[in-house]
């Protein structure tokens, strides 16, 4: 039996403009009760990988308050390990901040596990997929790299900070940056199975390269030597990579026939457990299709939305379309659509916050509005 180390690599994530200024993208709460990083670290548990190193370019403190002891997610916890990696030597300097000097600085992971196998993938692409399907494939092909993509006919609007493929026969012939001239294109989901051998030869031969070449560069970089594979998943994707689209992905898994696209049969999504009391729905609660999580205290009107833990609602006041973050409050009459809430802020004088689903209102966290 071959063995496998997954590397969660957070260096490439996104921004989400204010509400991931001082937290990592893997931290940032969703749907209420998970953070991203709770599907890819699903991900690989689910397809039985229990050896996972984290790559954290930076906030590594949400994202330690958040993984705990980081047994949730790991089915093994006798040798099993969620390793967090940090690079410190570089965490000041932007150019050599990245995924391959991160995995050198944290080589002991890969002399300890001593693996046949390496699984990469990254956070922002939230999606449900079975890595052991994807290493079945690349054995079976003899390939050196495989890489995970997606055919989509929405490049131009919903994918501008991804990566596009060339794939012929199967092989992955190009690797570059979206450059917005196509619709229909294939997305790079970022996700990689490499060989042992192929990935200590990418990570040690930057220094021939170029010092400042990412993991993803040097797999362009080795396109020519023809072994690269494409394995296209079919399944559901989004790419989290702005605010409005974090506000229209979140409220189109609503949708029971959307949601069931991601949330599969025999497919867990794991995350941290909160000792709270069930949500208490008083006299005057009016809540639609909605997602609420415990501890809340709903007595106004909720449609269309997401809320956190903790989340207190007053009688009179009106949410459509937006997502509140934990222990916010939203007083008498207040009327918030298309806004994001961060914790522990509160809604108390404003009487109407609408904002539209391309250009959300945002509030920072622990303002009093």
């Amino acid at each position: 039996m071959y063995k496998v180390l997954g590397y969660c690599n957070l260096h490439h994530t996104v921004e989400l403009g204010p509400l991931s200024e001082e937290r990592s993208l893997a931290s940032t709460p969703f749907l209420g009760r998970y953070a991203f990083i709770d599907f890819t670290l699903s991900n690989f548990s689910n397809s039985g990988i229990d050896r996972v190193g984290i790559l954290v370019k930076e906030h590594q403190r949400s994202l330690v308050k958040h993984l705990g002891n980081s047994n949730v997610w790991n089915t093994n916890t006798k040798i099993g390990t969620n390793a967090i990696l940090y690079n410190e030597k570089d965490a000041k300097n932007s150019r050599y901040n990245h995924d391959v000097n991160n995995i050198k600085e944290n080589d002991w992971l890969l002399l300890r596990e001593k693996t046949d196998y390496v699984v990469v993938a990254p956070v922002h692409f939230v999606m449900a997929i079975n890595y052991q399907e994807v290493l079945e494939e690349h054995i079976k092909k003899g390939a050196d790299i495989t890489v995970v993509y997606q055919k989509v006919d929405n490049a131009k609007t919903h994918f501008e900070s991804c990566d596009i493929v060339t794939v012929k026969d199967g092989i992955i012939t190009d690797l570059r940056k979206n450059e917005g001239t196509k619709d229909k294109v294939n997305i790079s989901l970022e996700t990689y199975v490499i060989s042992m051998k192929k990935f200590e030869e990418l990570i040690y031969k930057t220094s021939k390269v170029s010092a400042l070449y990412e993991l993803k560069d040097l797999i362009a970089f080795s396109l020519h030597e023809g072994n690269v594979h494409g394995f296209e998943h079919k399944g559901y994707v989004r790419c989290f990579d702005s605010l409005n689209h974090y506000l229209e992905y979140s409220l189109e898994l609503l949708d029971y026939n959307v949601r069931q696209k991601l949330f599969l049969p025999n497919w867990p999504i794991y995350t941290i457990t909160n000792d709270t009391p069930p949500t208490k729905y008083l006299n005057n609660a009016d809540v639609k299709n909605s997602f609420i999580s415990n501890g809340a205290i709903i007595d106004g009107k909720v449609e269309n939305s997401i809320l956190s833990r903790k989340v207190i609602v007053k009688d009179g006041a009106v949410i459509k379309n937006s997502i509140i973050l934990t222990d916010c409050i939203i007083s008498s009459d207040a009327h918030l659509e298309y806004v994001i809430e961060d914790k522990y802020s509160k809604v108390i004088r404003a009487k109407k916050i609408i904002g539209t689903k391309e250009d959300p209102v945002f509030i920072k966290q622990g303002d009093v509005i």
